[in-house]
């Protein structure tokens, strides 16, 4: 037990699986050669899948922010107008962001736990129309909520279809329905560390065509997260630079179940499973949800005000091996995140709520008793 790993209940990274360990343990090979570039063109068009798109998907070597910068980069102009929707501290990164690169930023903000409302966003449109781009979560990790992507998405297409709306759903894919191509999304990123079970570093980005004919013209500068360069490259079975050879291995390796019709299904269904069974059991004990509408990627739970999340987090790995995620920013403290989302377990779930539970109750008995805990716990288990 003593060298045994953590156990990670956070919103990414996550647990590894150990045979994705073991491929990433594997000799290296070039990734000039023939046999990389199999993986690579195989590995892609799996990834097409998860992303429920027809367009190419490309891999970048950096986490998933490098992906969002490459998203502004390859498509915008110098003093371009963009509305960044800004519900938790991933929101307010896209803003930073695009301020950074010199673009003239609107925000649309909510207060921390609640989504994007549609009705403000056309709102806002009509009294911006300069504007360009709309950018945005699927999932405000730092909150846990959902925001509605799908009505955000016609709303944009309804007061301007030429405006793009790009969409970071790093902690989404894999544990939410988001079909790019159906739904409308111009750009959409994906991260390693999260539904991919994977170590964080490799990101992923696709393109719609319009986003595409917007490359044609953009002017900020850009070289190394250059995308028309890697998709040239990528689509030869290369990349444009030295790549994780030992990362794309494994990729493909986690990405292979897709292929069954109902592969990408199944995937989703054990992060809603993992998210139900979590609402259930905070409802039986009274433990307030702070992010609403819940995502089923990640459930924050609020805590009393009297009780440190800070220090509930230390106590939860120093006494028993688990890490969960805790609040950031103006909300450090407060609340709780237990992910859903990589090869998380219904067992590994249940240990985690339990000893988060008498932990709790440890710190104040009078907020969840020992009855409630293990009535809780033979309801959900």
């Amino acid at each position: 037990m003593k060298n045994s790993p953590p156990l990670l209940l956070t919103p990414g990274p996550v647990s590894i699986p150990q045979s994705l360990l073991q491929i990433l343990s594997e000799p290296m090979i070039h990734h000039r050669s023939l046999e990389f570039a199999n993986i690579l063109q195989k590995t892609q068009i799996l990834l097409k899948k998860m992303f429920q798109t027809k367009q190419d998907v490309l891999l970048l070597n950096s986490s998933g922010t490098g992906a969002m910068s490459a998203a502004l980069l390859n498509t915008l102009l110098p003093g371009d107008t963009v509305l960044a929707l800004c519900a938790g501290k991933f929101g307010e990164r896209w803003a930073d962001m695009a301020k950074v690169y010199k673009l003239n930023v609107i925000k649309l903000s909510t207060t921390w736990g609640k989504a994007i409302s549609p009705e403000e966003l056309k709102r806002t449109l009509k009294q911006h129309p300069q504007i360009k781009a709309v950018l945005g979560q699927a999932c405000e990790t730092s909150t846990g909520v959902i925001h509605p992507v799908e009505t955000l998405a016609s709303t944009i297409k309804e007061e301007n279809p030429e405006i793009l709306f790009i969409v970071d759903a790093i902690s989404a894919l894999g544990a939410v329905n988001i079909p790019m191509d159906k739904w409308g999304i111009d750009i959409m990123i994906g991260g390693s560390q999260k539904s991919f079970c994977l170590p964080a570093g490799m990101a992923f980005i696709t393109l719609s065509e319009k986003a595409w004919n917007y490359n044609k013209t953009a002017e900020l500068p850009v070289y190394y997260f250059d995308l028309k360069k890697e998709k040239q490259a990528q689509s030869k079975g290369q990349t444009a630079f030295s790549t994780n050879v030992s990362f794309i291995r494994a990729l493909h390796a986690f990405l292979l179940p897709l292929e069954k019709e109902d592969g990408l299904k199944q995937l989703i269904q054990r992060s809603e499973q993992l998210s139900q069974i979590t609402l259930k059991f905070c409802n039986i004990l009274n433990i307030d949800i702070f992010g609403k509408p819940n995502s089923p990627s990640v459930t924050s739970i609020q805590l009393p005000a009297h009780i440190d999340g800070v220090t509930l987090q230390k106590q939860m790995e120093k006494k028993h091996k688990i890490l969960f995620g805790g609040g950031q920013d103006q909300l450090k403290g407060r609340i709780i995140r237990i992910g859903h989302i990589g090869n998380t377990s219904v067992s590994d779930l249940k240990k985690g709520l339990k000893q988060l539970s008498l932990e709790l109750h440890s710190m104040d008995t009078q907020f969840i008793s020992k009855k409630n805990i293990e009535k809780a716990l033979s309801k959900c288990f």
